[in-house]
């Protein structure tokens, strides 16, 4: 174990992040191809023909997602007393381990009932995503010690780069991997991801000093009081609080746009479904561009001034995209939307390693997951209802662009995305230059948790 913090040296010669980035990187493309091989495998394989056969696709969606709202609020307390690096490793050999299982599905097809195939998968995908919930504040926490705080903003950009390019490479990459050969090389794939990345994490070392698990358990508060210190902290900090509410007004917006995307493609622009992978694709291509630039200027900018423009030019350039009429202007709104979210993403995790003691980093990041993930479920369901009742014969004119119930809530979310933006100038005005370096178990005083501005996503 080293003992001294990392220097800044630039990210080409800090080993520990590139051991991080070389595991998390092919961990991400291997969950990008898992997932979408999931769906694929449900609705042409196991649930082939059934009238239900989308709402069983729905179903591993809604597993996937349950964890952040079921576990993440409190699996931030026992992130923050854990070993950070030693969850990381738990957390991936126990996904490693459950994909793996699943290699049983396929040989037992025949045997085995559709409810018990879909039952045993969803079962998975919802414990897997459990361990992601202590796995990702962990990683956070880990960046926060091995990266510099002049290298975080670009460190954050890299990964949420191949974030952006896993999306994009993970539909094509899947689907001939699960008619050529089966559901079973996926599943490979993802399960050796998980133990590759393993492996790099072990190879990090981080400051003895650093991980709050050094303290004796003499020394802890109960899991209630520590869960009430978090909620305290987050509460009382006035920039995190307005952040929060506007990260739920842009994620409402975007849940919109995600739910509606397939009929502004057939109604708006008048192509065929197949188009949507393309549009797709040309936001990932923007937000693989946006992440590392914002990275590469963050630190001219300052990223709290990157992340209200960013979100700001992606709601503008989201209500351009509502007026579009054709595929290749959209296509080029697309990216200029993707651009703007890959700002967005990439300034998140430098703002909240600059705000928020490495010891309340699990908790911060616990309460901001479910809020946005329940913001994202609320505006998927409200987006259908309103396009399916209320707005289902809407029909105006303005400037000589028609706006019909798909290409009216694209607008709206871009204008909610914007005032999102405008919303976050004052708050983010004064993000510190340096991470917090409270000891841990300190008592941040009430002036300070006040005025220290940032967003964890």
């Amino acid at each position: 174990m080293t003992t001294q913090p990392a220097t800044s040296g630039g990210l080409r010669k800090n080993r520990n992040f590139q051991r991080l980035f070389l595991g998390q990187s092919i961990s991400i493309i291997g969950d990008s191809v898992f997932i979408v091989t999931v769906m694929l495998w449900i609705a042409t394989r196991i649930a082939a023909g059934e009238r239900w056969a989308p709402a069983a696709v729905s179903g591993a969606l809604i597993a996937s997602a349950v964890p952040a709202l079921a576990v993440g609020p409190f699996a931030g307390v026992w992130v923050d007393r854990w070993n950070r690096r030693r969850t990381m490793l738990t957390a991936d050999a126990a996904r490693c381990a459950l994909i793996a299982c699943l290699l049983v599905l396929p040989a037992l097809r025949s045997e085995l009932p559709v409810g018990a195939q879909l039952g045993i998968l969803y079962a998975v995908l919802a414990v897997a995503g459990a361990f992601g919930e202590f796995f990702d504040p962990s990683r956070l926490a880990i960046i926060g010690v091995i990266v510099p705080a002049e290298d975080q903003p670009q460190a954050s950009g890299r990964l949420q780069a191949t974030m952006a390019f896993a999306q994009v490479i993970g539909p094509p990459v899947a689907a001939p991997l699960l008619v050529l050969f089966g559901p079973s090389w996926a599943l490979i794939v993802d399960a050796a991801s998980y133990g590759i990345s393993f492996l790099c994490i072990r190879a990090i070392t981080t400051p003895a000093s650093s991980e709050t698990d050094q303290r004796r358990d003499s020394e802890r508060a109960s899991f209630g009081a520590e869960l009430r210190a978090g909620l305290r902290f987050f509460a009382g900090n006035r920039v995190l609080m307005a952040l929060a509410v506007t990260g739920m007004i842009a994620t409402l917006g975007a849940g919109a746009v995600n739910a509606l995307a397939v009929f502004f493609v057939l109604h708006d622009l008048h192509a065929s479904a197949s188009w949507l992978g393309v549009t797709a694709s040309a936001i990932g291509v923007g937000a693989i561009a946006g992440a590392l630039g914002g990275g590469a200027l963050a630190n001219r900018v300052g990223p709290g001034r990157l992340l209200w423009i960013g979100m700001t030019g992606a709601g503008v350039i989201l209500v351009a995209l509502a007026c579009c009429t054709a595929i290749a202007p959209a296509l080029v709104a697309c990216f200029g939307v993707g651009v703007g979210v890959g700002i967005v993403n990439a300034m998140d995790a430098p703002i909240s390693l600059r705000t928020t003691p490495s010891h309340m980093i699990g908790r911060v990041s616990a309460v901001f997951s479910p809020l946005l993930q329940l913001s994202a479920i609320i505006a998927m369901a409200l987006a259908g209802y309103l396009a399916s009742t209320v707005l289902h014969h809407f029909h105006l004119v303005i400037a000589g662009v028609t706006f019909g119930p798909y290409n009216t809530l694209f607008a709206i979310g871009g204008i909610l995305f914007v005032l999102s933006g405008l919303g976050s100038i004052v708050p983010l005005r004064d993000i510190p230059e340096a991470s917090v370096t409270a000891e841990p178990g300190a008592v941040e005083p009430a002036a300070n948790a006040a005025t220290q501005p940032g967003l964890a996503t």
